[in-house]
């Protein structure tokens, strides 16, 4: 099923952790050509379609070049990170200024657990591609929408989703998100996210199948070193809700993390 992470927000890093002064920060259209990395843990933890629990600790691997980025996010763009987009394998951004953010990114998707591909669980995999755009209406509010698609039609098909989200800098190493959206897809991919459920009567079709709320906690203990948690929850709609063995699914994670810098 799709999982509404928690922490929607599109903050500038600058309203959470001291910001480098001038002469070291590039213009935002024209990113500095050097390598940044990230590593981590993460403990997950999520409602599966059956109704089971799913706990797992997966690893947090990011790399980036300029415009260019690889697995999660990197430490100076963390925390204007949207924690409800699903990190890429593979993204680009077309645009990163002080209002808009536009990117194209590519993810290896685990049809198993809707999870990207990190090498460590097993099941089918295919390959999703996503626009993304963000919009900071101010220093507190944003706006944000994806468009995906299963560019190998192995069952994911498209989804739209929508969402708000608040900040909340609680001091200079520290902030506090709290998000909400709702997500659309067709029929084949809320069929396969919903795979061990009986098929709702007439078959699926596409529609709203989720209205989530997320909240997303994160502190930079240095420079280097970040921890993190988020707590979401989805209310299912439609089709969704008359085969869901729940109304509400439920998914967390926390997790720890060193930054290049």
């Amino acid at each position: 099923m799709c999982v509404w992470a928690a922490g929607l927000g599109l903050a500038h890093a600058q309203d959470v952790v001291p910001s480098p002064s001038k002469t070291e920060t590039p213009p935002s259209d024209a990113p500095a050509h050097r390598w940044r990395y990230t590593l981590g843990l993460k403990l997950k933890s999520s409602d599966a379609t059956d109704g089971s629990k799913d706990l797992s600790l997966r690893p947090v691997l990011g790399l980036r070049y300029g415009r260019w980025r690889l697995g999660y996010a990197t430490g100076d763009e963390w925390l204007k990170f949207s924690g409800y987009r699903k990190e890429a394998n593979v993204a680009y951004e077309l645009r990163d200024d002080e209002k808009l953010n536009i990117a194209l990114s590519a993810r290896v998707q685990n049809l198993q657990d809707n999870s990207s591909f990190d090498g460590f669980a097993s099941g089918k995999n295919t390959l999703r591609a996503r626009v993304s755009v963000g919009y900071q209406l101010n220093s507190r509010w944003a706006l944000g929408s994806d468009v995906t698609q299963d560019l190998m039609n192995r069952g994911d098909g498209t989804t739209l989703s929508l969402g708000l989200s608040h900040l909340w800098p609680l001091s200079d190493h520290s902030s506090l998100s709290l998000s909400g959206g709702a997500t659309w897809a067709t029929g084949q991919h809320w069929a396969t996210q919903w795979r061990t459920q009986p098929e709702p009567s007439g078959g699926w079709h596409a529609g709203l199948g989720e209205l989530g709320l997320g909240l997303s906690y994160r502190y930079a203990i240095t420079p280097q070193w970040a921890w993190f948690g988020t707590l979401g929850t989805s209310r299912h709609l439609g089709q969704v809700d008359d085969i869901s063995p729940s109304k509400l699914s439920w998914n967390g994670q926390i997790g720890l993390l060193y930054f290049s810098r």
